[in-house]
Parts: C-alpha cells; structure tokens; sequence
C-alpha cells in the first residue's frame, strides 16, 4: 500500500498513524508481544523510510504520528527514540486521539529535544474540542482563544509547526481565522487566551497520559496542599494584558467549606471572587470560583495552583472535587 502510494500518485511523502489506538483501531502489538516485536515495528519504518526515500524521482518525506509521552509509545512497541536517532522520519507528530480534546500542556518537551537533536520535525496538534460528548451530550468546538492558548504554549515548547482537524464545516471566519493564526507564531502572542487543562478519561487509562483533573479532596484530608501544574506562555506581568481570570470549577462546594486557594504558594484570598452554579442543572451541586487576577498573576512558563480544604460545616460528609481549571488572558478591554 505504501510502495503504491508513494510511487504512482503524485504524493510529496507519506504518514505513518501509530497514535490511533485504542480511541481509532487496534494495537499493532499484542502486550505480550511488545518486548519481542518491537525491533520488527523499527524494521518496518527502515524499509517505508528506504522505499519512500529511495523512489524514482524527486525523494519522499516519511512523517508518523505518534503518542505523547516516551512510555506510551514504548508500551506500544515503538521505539521513537531509535528511528529519531537514525533519522528514519523527516516529522513527527504527536496525539491521543481520545476525545480530541485540544491540550495546551501536553507534555512533548522530551521529543521536541530528541527529534532536533536528528534535524526532525515537530508538529504541535490542535485538537477540534474543548468538551467530549460524554461528559456534554453534544461535544463543544474549542474557541478562537483556546486554539491561540494552546498553539502559544506549543510554539513555546519549540514545535516546528501545527496541525489541526475536523474544525466545524462548512469553515467560517472563525475556522479561517484559527488556520491563518497557525501559520504565524507572532499572531498568537498577544491575542486573547482562553487555557483549560485535561482531564482523565476512564475509558483509554490504559493508554493514555497522566492529566491532574478531576481532583478529589477528602473530607477527612483536610489541611493537605493539593497541588495542579499548568504553562501558559503568557507575561501577565506585562502591561499590556489587561486582565487575567482564573476559574475553578468544583463539585459538592459550598460557600461554607474552607477552602483556600493559592497560586505559586501565594494565597489568592485578597483577590476579587466571584462564586456562580457550577451546573445549571444542578444548582446546588457545586461552584464556579472565578478570581480576578490583580496583584498575584501566573508567570510565564510553569506555575502551580494550590488548593487546601481547611474544613467543612458540621454534619456536611462527603468530598469535594477540582473539576475544571481555567485561565483567561485578555489583551482587549471587554
């Protein structure tokens, strides 16, 4: 399929999917057969590489598509390392399929400086949505400023480019928009900026990648620092952000829990809070908490956000959890 795909259409190269599993097709490899087989998967991108490289005429490109993280590809039996260091692809572009969530954290640093090292390309990939049906009914396209967060904090990583798909079709300005952002890394960088960060998924645990949300705080682990690393790419400290929000979606808050939050081990309880229904199906289910950032703002680059519960009224049992985390930047008075 490859040989005739890269020798009789007029294609510039070839792209190899080893991300699909287990949201999009089966593993290549059974688990017992990944410490065996994996040299054979590496065989296999020497001879496409050879082939598709090698063809008559002008040479061919050999991109993959693999996962995040080293140890999701290594328990999948691909050796990126190896075809890195022989320069055996010429990009490579790293995804779960999952939900198709768009993350603006995912954490690549480790290829980006493995595939630069052999002169490889990376390719940041900006998932459609910002919620999967499952949790939604319907699934929600990501905005124009959760596209820009997440496509700054992947060229902040050092990615080559982008890729995005399955925006919402017919394309409109607000599609075309975010396809003219990704070409330019400059568009990103003062533009309005909508992070959120991942959550678990039960349903792919098995291969998926670490995600710090949903967050459960015992009752009875009250006093304990919970903490939730997040990038944004973002000099908040730079006058011209206007405002910066923080938002903190929990489930089973109530106005009475003693719940301090800190950003950078600075407590946010002088900053202005406002406190909405977290579900408006349920509106005594949980609380949005949205402060506004004035005197303590996240820096650029790595920040950690503190959540402590102090305590809880008399008589009220039960957990509360972190469900959402979101930070907003606006450079434009709203």
């Amino acid at each position: 399929v490859l040989e005739e795909l890269a020798t009789q259409y007029a294609v510039d190269g070839v792209e190899l999917d080893f991300a699909a599993p287990p949201s999009g097709s089966s593993f290549s490899l059974k688990p017992d057969d990944v410490r065996k087989h994996t040299p054979t998967m590496t065989e296999f991108i020497r001879s496409a590489s050879d082939m598709v490289r090698g063809r008559p005429g002008e040479t061919g490109v050999v991109g993959v598509r693999v996962y995040p993280t080293e140890e999701l590809n290594s328990k999948a039996g691909l050796d990126v390392r190896t075809w890195l260091n022989e320069g055996l692809v010429d990009f490579v572009v790293p995804l779960v399929y999952a939900f198709d969530v768009v993350d603006a954290n995912m954490p690549i640093t480790w290829l980006v400086d493995a595939a630069h090292e052999s002169d490889v390309s990376v390719y940041g990939m900006l998932q459609p949505y910002r919620r999967e049906k499952e949790r939604n009914y319907n699934r929600e396209y990501a905005t124009s400023a959760m596209m820009r967060a997440a496509a700054a904090n992947f060229w902040g990583a050092g990615v080559d480019g982008l890729y995005t798909w399955s925006l919402r079709w017919p394309l409109g300005d607000v599609e075309r928009g975010i396809l003219t952002e990704m070409s330019d890394s400059d568009a990103t960088k003062e533009g309005d900026k909508h992070y959120f960060l991942r959550r678990c998924h039960d349903l792919i645990a098995d291969h998926d990648y670490g995600a710090f949300l949903p967050l459960q705080i015992p009752s009875t682990e009250t006093g304990r620092r919970y903490e939730i690393p997040f990038v944004i790419a973002d000099d908040t400290h730079d006058h011209h952000a206007c405002s910066v929000h923080l938002k903190i979606g929990v489930n089973n808050l109530v106005s009475a829990d003693a719940l301090d939050v800190l950003l950078n081990g600075c407590s946010l309880s002088g900053e202005t809070l406002r406190r909405t229904s977290f579900r408006s199906q349920l509106p005594y289910g949980g609380q949005w908490l949205e402060f506004d950032l004035e005197s303590i703002r996240p820096r650029k680059g790595l920040n950690v956000l503190g959540v402590v519960l102090n305590g809880r009224p008399a008589g009220l049992v039960g957990s509360v959890t972190i469900e959402e985390v979101e930070i907003c930047v606006q450079y434009t008075a709203s």
